[in-house]
């Protein structure tokens, strides 16, 4: 119980967030244990729709697994929402990846610590609240 709760503290944390950022949101409690498949918050705004899978994990590498992901990928495509996988670590912050930035294994999508800052993607920027800097 106690890995739930942490869990789902993180998700109602980046909730209130993306509320703050002028985003209609919410958080499908137990989406993991649906029948069918659904994020785990959904974020609205005039312009922007995005769904994040939510990981709370103390870890040098986040792995999810092949059903979960092509899950959310098609959730993205049915509902026409921008999805993430939002990695919070302890200490940290928020990491908030495309499932492109994962490799493919043979029983999970995984990623380390190290390439997940690389390419980790700004909430700001995710949310529309600020532009892409160019290199």
């Amino acid at each position: 119980m106690a890995h739930y709760n942490k869990g789902a503290n993180a998700e109602r944390e980046l909730l209130r967030i993306i509320y703050d950022n002028g985003f209609g949101c919410v958080r499908i409690a137990g989406s993991g244990a649906t029948i069918l498949p659904s994020p785990d918050i959904v974020a609205l705004s005039p312009n922007k729709k995005i769904s994040f899978e939510c990981k709370a994990w103390n870890s040098n590498y986040l792995n999810v697994s092949i059903t979960q992901m092509t899950e959310l990928i098609k959730w993205g495509e049915i509902s026409g929402t921008e999805v993430f996988v939002a990695w919070k670590i302890p200490q940290k912050g928020w990491l908030f990846l495309k499932p492109e930035d994962f490799a493919k294994k043979a029983k999970s999508y995984s990623i380390n610590q190290k390439q997940a800052f690389k390419k980790s993607q700004n909430l700001a920027v995710i949310l529309g609240k600020q532009a892409v800097l160019k290199e």
